[in-house]
């Protein structure tokens, strides 16, 4: 009888699993996947208050030295000082730090048996091999039991009650599964939450669409914000994390944000991303498409592959109340608009628009014409420069749901027609005629909500609610990608 050859690259991850050692290069062939995600809370806070439901300690990272136990009950506050961290608890300051500090879950030391019979320890969490061959990271090991060789169980650590870190920023308190990390970011402080990133989705899935919502559009939901963040790993890395909570990433609003339904829906499908060329996606979604979705290179820089224009039926459902809407400004409320976007004018008298995107559904690039802060004619063609984005950068500058507009201005004397003037250019100082027609004001006639990349969430709405599986949702709004079950696990 022939002895079965061990895998020497399953034998190799359990060698780096007993070492302690990082396991994941860059992605591209079967590796083992981060389960963590580093989110950014706050940033160049001067203060911020903590306690704890639990059990934690707390460690300066700078020097790896304990510094205490965290108790329940206790409130905690870290200050940025020129001289570092400022460390008080109860009112009592116990010193400056460098650091980052760490307010942690306490290690609990695990002891195994190699091979040789040597004992071997780990500090951190426990490692193990799955199925596929790729490794596996319990990080909470409360109520998990190792069974020994004779079959004896042991439990590693009782099971029962949540290790939770309370933040509080004025009269706002919000409660963190995981680690909370503190660290000097040049201007003040950067709050930073160290999780599985299963249960960082806990809190993302009912913060980016409701709850009560059919659980296949939460599914839909939670595979695209797992594949996003997997993605955006690193993104934010010389600032100390990886994504942001808040929708410059996805919006993240921790364990008080959590609801059972959601929770569900990222358990039912844990560890499955969307890939294209083996990659997970950087699946980015909206609320509402209008309609329709658009290639990525109309909407913003660059050309990506499966985010890709269609039409979209399912958007316009009973549910969606961004479908149809309007919006009206005077001429000097436009102004004010561009303004706080960056775009001034002492007066707007006009605003053509210049292109559409590949569906015709959105503008691409419109043109504004006035007089800029010195009084001379000015034209800004918004959309133009590719670095701000294209149809986005319309929406963002006129503060509206959507590009997904038609226009309808009303003008000193007569409505001027919708073209292109033959004297429009993008250039300061000329093209602009003083005497003729001026914006008195304009309405915009528009529909849906956001950038219109990606999935819509009101489209996954009206999919699920005709029976549509998650798997025929995802594939609907994302072109040419696989759906990868067990991904990482």
């Amino acid at each position: 009888m022939c002895k079965k050859r061990l895998n020497p690259v399953i034998l190799l991850l359990g060698l780096l699993a007993l070492l302690g050692c990082p396991a994941w290069p860059a992605w591209g062939e079967v590796t083992v996947v981060p389960s963590d995600v580093r989110v950014g809370l706050v940033q160049q806070a001067g203060r911020v208050q903590f306690s704890v439901t639990g059990n934690y300690q707390l460690v300066d990272l700078y020097t790896n030295q304990y510094i205490s136990d965290v108790l329940p009950g206790q409130r905690w506050e870290v200050c940025f000082s020129p001289a570092g961290l400022e460390l008080y608890r109860d009112g009592f300051r116990l010193g400056s730090f460098t650091g980052p500090l760490v307010v942690q879950g306490k290690i609990f030391r695990v002891a195994a048996l190699s091979g040789t019979g040597k004992q071997v320890q780990r500090e951190t969490g426990l490692h193990a091999l799955g199925a596929n061959g790729r490794q596996v990271v319990l990080n909470n090991l409360a109520g998990v039991s190792v069974v020994g060789a004779g079959g004896h169980s042991k439990q590693i650590a009782p099971a029962g009650g949540l290790n939770l870190v309370t933040l509080y920023q004025g009269d706002q308190a919000r409660r963190y599964r995981g680690n909370m990390e503190f660290r000097i970011d040049g201007r003040g402080i950067t709050a930073v939450n160290h999780l599985p990133i299963e249960e960082y989705l806990y809190g993302v899935v009912p913060a980016e669409m409701p709850a009560h919502w059919p659980a296949e559009a939460l599914k839909a939901q939670a595979v695209a914000a797992r594949s996003y963040v997997l993605a955006q790993l690193g993104t934010y890395a010389s600032q100390g994390f990886d994504v942001l909570a808040t929708q410059a990433s996805q919006v993240y609003r921790g364990y008080d944000g959590e609801h059972p339904a959601a929770t569900k829906a990222v358990d039912e499908t844990r560890g499955v991303v969307m890939t294209y060329r083996g990659r997970p996606i950087s699946a980015v979604f909206h609320s509402s498409s209008g309609g329709y979705t658009e290639n990525s290179e109309d909407v913003w820089k660059n050309q990506v592959d499966y985010l890709r224009a269609r039409p979209d039926p399912f958007d316009r459902n009973p549910q969606n109340k961004h479908y149809d809407w309007t919006r009206t400004y005077t001429a000097e409320q436009l102004r004010e608009q561009l303004a706080a976007l960056g775009y001034h004018f002492s007066e707007v008298h006009d605003l053509v628009e210049l292109e559409r995107t590949s569906t015709g559904q959105r503008v691409k690039c419109l043109a504004v014409t006035g007089l800029g802060l010195d009084g001379q004619p000015l034209t800004i063609e918004i959309g133009r420069d590719p670095q701000k984005g294209k149809a986005d950068e319309v929406r963002r500058a006129l503060g509206l749901k959507s590009a997904c507009f038609t226009m309808e201005k009303t003008m000193t004397g007569n409505t001027a027609p919708e073209q292109k003037p033959a004297d429009v250019q993008s250039v300061t100082g000329q093209g602009q005629q003083e005497n003729g027609p001026r914006l008195v004001s304009v309405t915009f006639w528009g529909s849906g909500w956001g950038h219109g990349l990606g999935m819509s969430q009101y489209g996954a709405l009206g999919m699920a609610a005709q029976g549509y599986s998650y798997q025929e949702i995802l594939q609907y709004y994302y072109s040419g990608v696989s759906i990868t079950s067990n991904y990482g696990i």
